[in-house]
């Protein structure tokens, strides 16, 4: 299995026979982890990944994920944690006085920035389930759309700065809002359907911010773009998510154990602030590394209905023919 994700110091295409002349790369490792990347040197003196446009299989998106993650780590988590630091201090406090109603029975394996459903809620309790479902879905579409930036410009053979990341989604903001809002009424649609709507209304969206970011398009074109892409891909799509959903359950609530146990037992005092970092610490991970592997999925839709591997291996021959 090739890996999506390559290191351009494991060298380029050798031609037939020629593999025992140079040292194979790991398959199992989308990027070359020896050689760590500063991201504090000057832009020329970084090695830029490369990414390899080819169908990927679910494996390839999963493990690409990660990959992107591991080549620029310092970026990714710390653009994650601009948006998921802020959201988790403010829903924690909001919920500080559920934090005595905690037990460790029904606090693992939820959402630790959720309160327990036998909790009576009241008017800031509302405001803390709205903003805890709201903010960190509004967060992934940013970081989402900000990755795809960053993978674009690794095709084009650079590497976009934090700054330029930032200012990426800046601009794209009426854009990213709009198609959020889109999305989440035809999600709210869904619900009516007994819930199961939804299941089957999120892959027809899973590209839209990965558009935005890397097309640059429009809130309504994103839209259509992701429907295009996702329509004779449907069921493989919708497993790839599924699976991206659960690997990222998986890795938050783990991450997280630790400081939500110690929350149960301190109490409402200091509480709330450990509910919070166990949030922070997992959504900081989990944030990016889903981001990364919806853009490689867009990416994969990309080369299977329009061919973009061939369109980009024909301009690399034109460039280097002019």
């Amino acid at each position: 299995m090739m890996a999506p994700v390559e290191d351009p110091r494991a060298g380029g295409w050798a031609v037939p026979g020629a593999a025992g002349d140079r040292q194979v790369t790991d398959a199992a490792t989308p990027v070359d982890a020896a050689a760590p990347v500063d991201d504090a040197a000057p832009a020329p003196d970084r090695a830029v990944p490369t990414v390899a446009l080819r169908p990927m299989t679910v494996a390839d998106v999963l493990d690409g994920g990660f990959a992107v993650l591991k080549a620029r780590p310092l970026r990714l988590l710390s653009f994650a944690a601009a948006f998921v630091v802020p959201t988790h201090l403010v829903v924690a406090w909001l919920q500080r006085d559920a934090v005595d109603d905690l037990t460790l029975s029904a606090t693992f394996g939820t959402d630790p920035v959720l309160l327990d459903d036998g909790a009576q809620a009241t008017a800031g309790d509302v405001l803390a389930l709205v903003l805890a479902y709201v903010l960190p879905a509004v967060a992934l579409v940013c970081v989402a759309a900000a990755v795809g930036h960053l993978v674009g410009q690794w095709l084009m053979g650079r590497d976009a700065p934090a700054g330029e990341m930032a200012r990426a989604v800046g601009r794209r903001w009426p854009a990213l809002l709009g198609s959020f809002v889109l999305v989440k009424l035809a999600e709210a649609a869904g619900v009516l359907a007994c819930y199961v709507g939804v299941l089957f209304v999120m892959p027809l969206f899973v590209a839209v911010a990965p558009a935005i970011g890397v097309e640059r398009c429009g809130g309504g074109e994103a839209l259509r773009r992701s429907v295009r892409l996702v329509r004779n891909r449907y069921f493989p799509t919708m497993g790839v998510a599924l699976l991206m959903g659960i690997v990222a359950s998986v890795i938050s609530s783990a991450l997280a154990a630790v400081p939500v146990a110690l929350a149960v037992c301190v109490g409402r005092d200091a509480g709330w602030a450990l509910l919070a970092l166990g949030g922070i610490v997992g959504n900081t991970v989990v944030l990016p590394y889903v981001a990364a592997a919806t853009v490689l999925l867009y990416f994969d839709l990309r080369v299977r209905a329009e061919g973009l591997d061939l369109e980009m291996a024909a301009r690399a021959v034109l460039d280097r023919a002019g």
